[in-house]
């Protein structure tokens, strides 16, 4: 009697699906329609990524990554143009690809006007609407923030067409993307793992910031849900052109650095800790990079994990 294994290879899997084929006497035309049916469906599988907590259990976490990665540096309206978060952007998507992210799983945006930018995240929402992906969002460009009627701090990101708010408030707030519909662009997204990475200063008053070295050890609990928000600086620091967070991440993450505990993963807590670490150092204090999780209990367990080389 033949008997299926489903934690066998695809090679093994092939081989005793040709010698059932044989055995109950299918023609030669239904092989190949099978084979045909069994590649397109093998070829929409995703990556299958699987990780190794400290107890040893490997533990199925994802069925593929997904990453929105935008620059900002033609602004229109008043801002300073920025000349490198075009190729920042390309960095970090080439940074992505060298530990494992599909190139047709990187969508680049460059210089995005606001409606484009809103598209792109009701595009991630409908992306996001398979449980098991994990989804990584990138912006390089101009933050802001302003104070509401507490007085207290709202951090925005600034598309190009974006008006400056200090000649035009009202523009301003109806073109920038707030920390607050950030927030509900991530409650919208249904994949279990969200991580929001900002290569620029504004108030992050939206998540709770952690301070704690990350655990050393992978546990059980990051299968979780979890949404994880990392900024370049604070509200009243300015992010230089030359981007020093941009660089540290991509070490970070193309280079193995931000493995804290060289298990072969970087998770969301050790990359916020590595870039708040290193970004300080390496501007001299001029900038202090936040990291936290969303303020909601179902969405603050997890944690996001990338696999680097030596990845199980």
């Amino acid at each position: 009697m033949l008997s299926w294994n489903f934690k066998a290879t695809m090679g093994q899997q092939m081989k005793l699906i040709i010698r059932i084929i044989r055995l109950s006497g299918f023609s030669v035309i239904l092989l190949m329609l099978f084979f045909l049916t069994y590649t397109l469906h093998a070829d929409t599988r995703g990556v299958d990524i699987k990780v190794r907590t400290k107890t040893g259990k490997l533990i199925p976490l994802y069925s593929d990554y997904y990453a929105l990665i935008v620059g900002a540096g033609d602004y229109q309206k008043g801002w300073p143009k920025l000349p490198n978060p075009a190729n920042d952007a390309r960095d970090v998507a080439n940074a992505l690809k060298a530990i494992g992210f599909k190139l047709e799983k990187i969508k680049l945006l460059s210089d995005p006007t606001s409606e484009q930018l809103k598209q792109a995240f009701d595009n991630l929402v409908e992306i996001g609407k398979d449980k098991d992906k994990a989804i990584l969002f990138y912006f390089a460009g101009h933050g802001y923030t302003l104070k509401q009627a507490d007085d207290k701090p709202l951090g925005y990101i600034v598309p190009v067409d974006t008006p400056d708010p200090e000649s035009d408030e009202s523009g301003f707030r109806k073109k920038a993307i707030s920390m607050r519909q950030i927030e509900e662009y991530n409650q919208l997204i249904k994949s279990k793992h969200v991580l929001m990475v900002f290569d620029s200063c504004f108030s992050g008053s939206l998540f709770n910031l952690v301070r704690e070295k990350p655990t050393p050890y992978i546990e059980e609990k990051i299968s979780y849900p979890v949404r994880q928000f990392i900024t370049a600086g604070t509200e009243n620091e300015k992010v230089p052109d030359r981007s020093v967070f941009k660089e540290v991440f991509v070490k970070a993450l193309k280079n193995g650095f931000g493995d804290l505990n060289k298990d072969g993963y970087v998770t969301g807590e050790e990359l916020g800790y590595y870039l708040q670490e290193n970004v300080v150092n390496y501007s001299n204090k001029r900038q202090h990079p936040q990291f936290g999780k969303i303020n909601n209990p179902k969405l603050d367990m997890g944690d996001f994990v990338f696999q680097v080389a030596g990845g199980q």
